[in-house]
């Protein structure tokens, strides 16, 4: 096993790099217990499963294995109910001689919005892994200053990606500036591994030669980790080429999890390779068995694949990146629009000609809200003829007119200018610079007056072109522990205020979900943990704290008023228990009439209720015109309710945390 092992925990940075580049050939990152579940399953493999590949990637030869961070991060923690830290711990004892690597969002860290310096120096400062893999949405490097130092001085390996993709602007010039940016950020090249990522696969192999090739000539002796997907179906020949212009490190998957947005099957690959003249680092023996491994586990997870199936050349068009393809077509089919999808790619595709980043998170998810709200309000409003209109006409400026405004004729314009106005907040705040600079320059004026209306010249005036970390104000850490102390009723352990720090409503509803039942997220078997035990007889053994548990199903009562009893048989005890279904709760829904009530603008989570400025809110206090009353989430995306005219509260008509449906009645107010 140890003529595979060529790096591991423990070693400096510089000794990680040095050793990376004088190895004869190329090695691999295993993306198979993150990216890989995220692409393609929706982040809802459990550590139950992914552990059992841990004894093999500990005598694989892998450079990494990506085992944390993104929104598997979030997902864990909201639909999983596990934690990141427990999941660290597992593997640390399961494969010591393996590097674990994240990936976080700049200053978003593992979350959707940017978090103040602070919050990004304690949290970087706390979390046991050995490689960060750090990436921009905007590639603007700035945003990278603050984890990289906490990273750089924990004496932990930085690995700074730039986010690729392939468009008439993104050359190798502009590359090659942002990885100046980055070199001139980290003070050389000997403690750092460049990454590539190209997040929706979309590089074709001569591209990627091109980029990496020109990279090479100017830091001959910089690392370079390519990533990508399969989604073009052009993966192989890109890692080849990509392996033949210097790349040191790429990243695969088990062949057994291989679907269509996530990364290579790692055989295919080092087939594929070695056939090519290329040397990969690489103990297949552990492979095989890794990819024999997940096949007994994988069918567990079939309901959570996209129901968008096959390769699609198309991405290289609409760009939607892997990890946002399954979630997407989930929303899609849970909001009843399943069948507008291609619609919404093909407005995605048009749009990001207007709006120029990298859809990669929060940027996949701000663009796919954007254009699923546009394709979503023709289609109410105008039907299938509507959806076609829309596309027809920004075909026709995207494409035609070369995104000129002014050679648009005036019902046209007319219609441009509508294109925006119920565009999510965290459009708003793109458009504002609050995530950072766009990569190359701000959007025409016509998509300001589209999105804020009357105010937009002067919001144009307030827009911001620093780093977040410049002008968020610092949180004050220990006031949110004592309101987390006061939520839970005792005190955190620091894993779970690190939790809340990032997402405070989903840390607090999977603490009280461990409190009340326990590890069995961590101890129950996939089959049991998702499906539960159906019918009398049914049990499930496991071993819990080095102790044997049955759990047997006996009966379940007839539903009462919403309640069900349920009998089981706990290592031969008899226990009953209530169950409350969905008609137990039942709730009659309000919605919005008259213009003194405020409804919903979207299906989503009330999170926050109130100006968060202010003391909580109340029946009773004045708010102003355009004065956040109220948050919501939806697609881990926020939008903010503004006060629509000076007004009083008269009546709060929802909680927080409840979910709501668009047009749902939240207040009534008095104007003022």
């Amino acid at each position: 096993m140890s003529e595979y092992i060529f790096v591991k925990p423990g070693m400096s940075p510089s000794e990680v790099v040095k050793s990376v580049r004088n190895l004869n050939g190329v090695c691999f990152t295993s993306t198979g217990m993150r990216d890989a579940g995220q692409s393609d399953f929706k982040n809802r493999h459990r550590i139950y499963d992914l552990k059992t590949l841990a004894p093999l990637y500990n005598k694989m030869g892998l450079f990494s294995s990506e085992c944390h961070g993104g929104a598997r991060w979030h997902v864990g923690v909201m639909n999983r109910k596990e934690s990141p830290f427990e999941e660290i711990e597992i593997y640390r004892e399961l494969m010591p001689n393996v590097l674990l690597q994240t990936l976080v969002r700049e200053t978003n860290l593992w979350g959707y919005r940017p978090y103040p310096k602070n919050v990004i120096e304690y949290v970087v400062s706390k979390v046991d892994i050995d490689v960060w893999r750090c990436f921009s949405f905007l590639n603007d490097i700035r945003n990278m200053k603050t984890v990289a130092e906490v990273v750089m001085s924990r004496g932990k390996l930085f690995e700074p990606a730039i986010s690729f993709t392939e468009v008439e602007w993104a050359t190798n010039e502009y590359y090659l500036k942002t990885v100046d940016e980055i070199v001139s950020l980290c003070s050389g090249i000997n403690e750092i591994i460049l990454c590539i990522k190209d997040m929706a696969g979309v590089g074709s192999p001569k591209r990627i030669y091109s980029l990496i090739d020109s990279i090479k000539q100017k830091y001959p002796d910089l690392v370079i980790h390519y990533h990508r997907h399969t989604t073009d179906g052009l993966a192989l020949p890109a890692y080849l080429a990509a392996a033949q212009a210097g790349a040191k490190i790429i990243d695969v998957e088990e062949d057994s999890l291989v679907r269509f947005y996530g990364q290579p099957p790692i055989m295919s690959t080092y087939a594929y390779l070695t056939e090519s003249g290329i040397n990969v680092h690489l103990n297949t023996k552990a492979a095989f068995e890794a990819i024999q491994t997940v096949r007994e586990w994988i069918k567990h997870y079939e309901w959570a694949e996209s129901p968008f199936k096959g390769f699609d050349y198309f991405v290289t068009k609409h760009k939607m990146p892997g990890g946002a393809f399954p979630s997407s077509f989930e929303q899609a089919q849970k909001g009843g629009f399943l069948n507008l999808m291609p619609h919404i790619l093909k407005l995605m595709s048009l749009y990001n000609r207007i709006v120029k980043y990298f859809d990669v998170t929060p940027g996949s998810q701000i663009t796919w809200v954007t254009c699923s709200g546009i394709i979503n309000r023709y289609s109410k409003e105008r039907g299938e003829a509507g959806v076609t209109h829309i596309i027809r006409l920004l075909e026709k400026f995207v494409e035609e007119k070369n995104c000129k405004f002014e050679e648009m004729n005036d019902e046209e314009k007319n219609e441009l200018l509508e294109l925006f106005k119920n565009a999510p907040g965290d459009f708003k705040n793109l458009l504002l610079g609050l995530y950072g600079k766009l990569p190359v320059g701000w959007p025409d004026d016509w998509v300001y007056q589209s999105t804020f209306s009357d105010e937009w010249e002067e919001k144009i005036k307030s827009r911001v072109d620093v780093s977040p970390l410049e002008h968020i104000e610092e949180e004050d850490l220990e006031r949110t522990r004592e309101e987390l102390k006061e939520k839970i009723s005792r005190l955190p352990s620091e894993e779970e205020f690190i939790l809340y720090l990032m997402h405070p409503k989903d840390a607090i509803e999977m603490i009280n979900f461990r409190e009340k039942y326990g590890d069995a997220p961590i101890v129950l078997p996939t089959n049991v943990f998702i499906n539960g035990l159906k019918n009398p007889g049914d049990k499930v053994e496991f071993t819990f704290s080095e102790k044997p548990y049955t759990l047997e199903l006996v009966s379940i009562g007839k539903e009462h008023e919403g309640i069900i009893h349920v009998v089981m048989e706990v290592n031969n005890k008899t226990r009953v228990y209530k169950v409350e279904t969905p008609r137990a709760k039942k709730k009659e829904i309000r919605f919005a009439k008259g213009s003194n009530e405020l409804g919903s603008p979207i299906n989503g989570n009330i999170w926050r209720l109130g100006n968060p400025k202010r003391d909580p809110i109340k029946v009773g206090d004045i708010y102003h015109k355009g004065e956040e009353i109220a948050n919501l989430e939806a697609m881990k995306m926020e939008t903010p309710l503004l006060a629509p005219f000076d007004c009083m509260i008269k009546e709060i008509c929802v909680n927080l945390n409840e979910s709501v449906v668009e047009n749902q009645l939240l207040f009534v107010l008095k104007q003022i």
